[in-house]
């Protein structure tokens, strides 16, 4: 990976702790109701989200290594 590669995935973890931190205190101020663990319970339940996940994955990586 170079140096923009190294950025741009820092970017993205930022971007994904912030939503997941987002999606924490939200809950913890409103409720932990349905509407808010709907997407982890998805993802917890559903393989097909964890296939989605890791293709996803292995495209930015394969995409920063071949680059």
């Amino acid at each position: 990976m170079d140096a923009s590669d190294t950025a741009l995935f820092g970017v993205s973890v930022v971007v994904a702790v912030t939503v997941i931190a987002a999606v924490v205190v939200a809950g913890l101020l409103f409720g932990f109701d349905e509407s808010v663990l709907r997407p982890f319970a998805l993802l917890a339940a559903e393989p097909f989200a964890w296939i989605v996940v890791a293709a996803l994955l292995v495209a930015v990586v394969g995409h920063a290594y071949i680059g």
